[in-house]
């Protein structure tokens, strides 16, 4: 029996976009290629939400390297969805690569994400899906409302954000 040769999985990196403005144009191509063609959106307006990411307020981008590639994407945003303009923020265009989805990427991003919203002082998050309610559900979001958008019926979702261990604090008297 002859043995696989070990081949090394390279780790994939969640950076902000606004270090990497090399990957504005990316980001915008899949988010315009994704939803922004179907809705009546723009190139430029898309590319224009990119370019406008920062790290230490909304929109913020975070993108998910792996060879030095990008291979995946999501962003924290004011709003998403006109019909729910009252809740903030959004986590919005949540994408993986075709040939990178099935590696837990997008889970890597969603939580990332999340630490993000709470690093910013955001107790809650919201989103919008189609199609990827299972994959929230999974990450502990739970389906508030269901709604119509361009694409058909979507579910609302929410996930009330957890404080991270090591900010917790501990009840006197408890442990």
């Amino acid at each position: 029996m002859t043995a696989k040769p070990m081949v090394a999985e390279t780790p994939v990196t969640i950076e902000y976009l606004e270090r990497l403005p090399n990957f504005i144009s990316i980001c915008a191509s899949w988010t315009f290629g994704q939803w922004g063609c179907q809705s009546n959106g723009s190139y430029e307006q898309t590319r224009g939400e990119f370019e406008a990411a920062t790290k230490n307020s909304m929109p913020l981008t975070l993108i998910a390297i792996e060879n030095a590639l990008p291979v995946g994407m999501v962003t924290l945003a004011d709003r998403d969805f006109d019909g729910k303009s009252h809740l903030s923020p959004w986590l919005k265009s949540l994408f993986v690569h075709p040939f990178h989805r099935k590696k837990g990427i997008a889970t890597l991003l969603i939580e990332r994400l999340e630490h993000e919203a709470f690093r910013l002082g955001y107790k809650s998050l919201y989103l919008i899906t189609e199609d990827a309610r299972v994959l929230y559900e999974k990450s502990g979001w739970l389906a508030i409302d269901n709604v119509h958008t361009a694409y058909g019926a979507a579910a609302l979702m929410e996930k009330v954000l957890p404080t991270p261990p090591h900010l917790r604090t501990a009840t006197p008297g408890r442990k």
